[in-house]
């Protein structure tokens, strides 16, 4: 390719792109983004479109399969440590493939309608800020980059026996359901990523990329595009629990960049409706989410896995039980300011209880 042609092709709009088991809504469908009122203003001052790092979502699984579903997937054995430093190796390389994509998550209005639980946990001193499917597919659909829209899909149960990291990168745990989510993704690879940075000392693959092999210092945190806010914005609700101030703001800020329609109220204002002090005092009553208890049981080992753990690190000799238990202790020490999963201290403790027995037998015989 000649550089006049590889220029032109570099300066030419990508048309929006489609991806494996794509699933989306009509094109006519209401879209709401929650935002806190910091956010709303830096959207209204900008007149840009964030796009957040995958990586850097609060859910750290986000954009990676369930382990089980990844074993199942790639033929491999949970407790074979050949196989388990493969799973390692494939969970490794896309967890640095996910730092790829931005994403900008709207609510699909129609599937759950108006929530507390949206606003209490997007926008509760904010804004939602409303358009439509076809809309924001015509924004994506001009921009430079690599770009794709579609509806998350929960669980495992629609994935397709493939391990393809968009698909994975639209599916989310079921607990985030209610969250009735469309993702919008732009794609900007890092072209100098070495691909390698969960690889450790010993050479060892581990599940995620390491502390001590962090990004390039170019890779931003997110990415921000440039839009027409008339032709995306088509409404702007208040939420229910903005204080007087923020309200006269943000009729201000609807005001000033012409919109057509003033900014309305939430349709859940009301005496009836509980105030945001009441709403996390008695979110059991008010909350259609589920008890953060399933997370904590989520990242908990079986007594069956754990059962069938031990089983196999007995047949090993000492130092490769030892080098096993040093990996486990890796992961979890190697991730600072997380909270370790359970499984893995678990999975820690039945390994130093096989080499607690097998030092006490030598000792015993060692006596006799």
């Amino acid at each position: 390719m000649t550089p006049w042609k590889l220029l032109r092709k570099v300066n030419e709009k990508m048309s929006i792109q489609t991806y494996w088991n794509q699933k989306e809504p009509h094109r006519d469908s209401v879209l709401w983004r929650f935002m806190d009122l910091r956010k709303f203003r830096d959207m209204m001052a900008s007149e840009e479109l964030y796009f957040r790092r995958a990586d850097l979502f609060t859910d750290k699984s986000e954009g990676l399969p369930p382990e089980d579903y990844a074993l199942r997937v790639l033929g491999l054995e949970p407790f074979n440590i050949d196989h388990r430093r493969e799973l390692n190796n494939h969970l490794g390389s896309l967890a640095q493939h996910r730092e790829s994509y931005y994403v900008s998550c709207w609510y699909l209005y129609a599937q759950g309608l108006e929530t507390l639980d949206m606003w209490e946990l997007y926008g509760h001193d904010g804004v939602a800020v409303v358009t439509r499917y076809d809309l924001l597919y015509s924004v994506l659909n001009g921009l430079w980059d690599e770009a794709s829209l579609g509806q998350i899909q929960y669980g495992t149960d629609h994935l397709t026996n493939r391990f393809n990291a968009l698909e994975f990168i639209t599916t989310t745990q079921k607990k985030y359901a209610l969250d009735c989510e469309v993702r919008a993704l732009i794609t900007a690879y890092d072209p100098l990523a070495s691909g390698n940075r969960h690889i450790d000392l010993d050479n060892y693959p581990l599940p995620h990329p390491l502390p001590m092999n962090p990004l390039n210092a170019w890779v931003p945190d997110c990415k921000r595009r440039r839009i027409d806010l008339r032709t995306l914005v088509t409404d702007i609700v208040i939420s229910l629990w903005a204080e007087p101030d923020a309200v006269e703001e943000i009729s201000l800020w609807v005001k000033l960049k012409g919109f057509p329609a003033s900014a309305r109220q939430s349709e859940l204002t009301g005496g009836s409706t509980p105030n945001l002090a009441e709403f996390r005092q008695y979110r059991h009553l008010f909350s259609k989410r589920s008890d953060e208890v399933g997370i904590a049981q989520e990242s908990e080992a079986t007594e069956r896995e754990l059962q069938r753990f031990a089983e196999v690190i007995s047949t090993l000799p000492d130092e490769r039980v030892r080098w096993l238990y040093k990996k486990r202790w890796d992961v979890m020490c190697l991730n600072p300011g997380e909270i370790p999963l359970l499984s893995d201290a678990q999975y820690l403790e039945a390994a130093l209880r096989i080499l607690d027995a097998r030092k006490k037998r030598k000792t015993a015989a060692g006596q006799l």
